[in-house]
């Protein structure tokens, strides 16, 4: 329980012990992520997604010769929406933890409380004008890309549920097979990347809403792409990767 648990802070001249505490979102993190209090730092991902988005691309970036965020003491945290995302924040920078939030911009925070984080020293990552994750994906990458991701769909959910959610995020505008024909033709347009961007991310049925899922894309697919792909999308991704092993911020 957090009310046994203790964590140890030096300060100029001695050093400080501060209970863990038994709030709803300490002992809900600590059991569900209780690595993140052995990190320096904590990325606090607004759900699922975006831990296996940072995992995913972390592994690929390990791969190919860079120090893994683990070692260098940040750990990733689910904080189960935009609305729950300052709860577990406020909780972990009471007990001294360095924080960056990453989340989607389609919903946001309360304003009050992300610029009171921002103020104290918090990083703040929000994927850009109005977009959640998959809207940057599908924006952002390459053709080839693009194409992986829709390969990855179908071999996740069937071409049937694939081509639903296309159909309905276009309003019957377009459909899987028209999008395929396309892109051999012309290459993916930016209106049916944005097509693309909102079926992956039907609500409760997202293409890649999850941990693993997620995780596997970022790994397989985004991680190799990031070097072609549009320039500020690979710049926030690049901010992210910075401030997780800057821990002297």
């Amino acid at each position: 329980a957090g009310s046994q648990l203790f964590i140890t802070r030096p300060m100029a001249d001695k050093h400080a012990i501060l209970p863990v505490g038994t709030a709803t979102e300490i002992q809900s993190t600590m059991r569900l992520y209780p690595d993140a209090f052995l990190s320096a730092s904590v990325i606090f991902c607004e759900g699922a997604s975006e831990v296996g988005f940072v995992r995913g691309l972390d592994q690929y970036r390990t791969a190919n010769g860079y120090n893994a965020i683990t070692a260098q003491g940040t750990s990733c945290v689910d904080c189960g929406g935009v609305d729950k995302i300052f709860k577990p924040v406020s909780a972990f920078r009471t007990l001294g933890y360095r924080g960056a939030v990453l989340r989607d911009d389609d919903q946001k925070p309360n304003e009050g409380l992300e610029s009171a984080f921002i103020a104290t020293g918090g990083k703040v990552v929000a994927w850009r004008a109005g977009r959640k994750l998959e809207d940057e994906l599908f924006l952002s990458l390459t053709d080839d890309a693009i194409h992986k991701l829709i390969d990855r769909a179908v071999e996740l959910h069937g071409e049937e549920l694939v081509n639903e959610h296309i159909k309905s995020a276009s309003h019957n505008a377009t459909n899987l097979t028209a999008i395929q024909t396309e892109a051999l033709i012309e290459g993916i347009t930016r209106d049916s990347r944005a097509i693309l961007g909102k079926a992956a991310g039907t609500k409760k049925a997202g293409w890649f809403k999850s941990v693993t899922w997620m995780e596997d894309v970022a790994r397989e697919i985004v991680g190799p792409d990031l070097a072609n792909a549009d320039p500020g999308f690979k710049a926030l991704i690049d901010d992210i990767f910075a401030w997780a092993g800057n821990a002297g911020e």
